[in-house]
């Protein structure tokens, strides 16, 4: 639908004149160096990834998976690298969940984590610690890899989903 660009009123198709204030509704030949904004009808340069009038993201925009939280509100979740998820909780344990936003889960491993260095103490801890880094860094992984194809993961530690 394109929209006045004086008033931003919604024009009917083929409107001459907007119905709220009066502008002529002025038809530009499209341009292979303009583009028009899918929102609200605003001629831009080609290539722009955004709308500079409204803000809306065109054809050009990098897609991202849109979900709506507890609160009812929509989010925008970008794509998360897979990889960087498991570096950093190669690197400390559950600061891959973290950057996924899955902060439950990372805090979760990360006391573990500490747990089993304190039981280190009498040998079990490493063990323990062990399990829990490469739950972290397999789980970074995947988790990452599922938000990026759509599914939803909870935040907390489900050890079901492993096999």
């Amino acid at each position: 639908m394109v929209a006045c660009k004086n008033c931003g009123c919604e024009l009917k198709e083929g409107a001459k004149f907007c119905p709220e204030c009066g502008t002529e509704v002025i038809v530009e030949k499209f341009s292979s160096e303009n583009q028009f904004c899918p929102n609200c009808g605003y001629k831009m340069p080609k290539g722009l990834k955004f709308c500079p009038e409204c803000g809306s993201p065109t054809s050009n925009a990098p897609q991202v998976n849109n979900t709506v939280n507890n609160t009812g509100n929509s989010v925008v979740n970008k794509e998360k690298d897979p990889t960087l998820a498991a570096i950093l909780s190669f690197l400390i344990v559950g600061l891959g969940q973290i950057y996924l936003g899955l902060t439950k889960k990372g805090i979760l491993l990360f006391i573990g984590a500490i747990i089993s260095g304190f039981l280190m103490l009498i040998l079990i801890g490493f063990v323990t610690w062990l399990l829990i880094w490469g739950y972290a860094i397999y789980d970074a992984h995947n988790s990452a890899k599922k938000m990026n194809n759509g599914i939803a993961v909870e935040d907390t530690i489900d050890i079901n989903n492993l096999f």
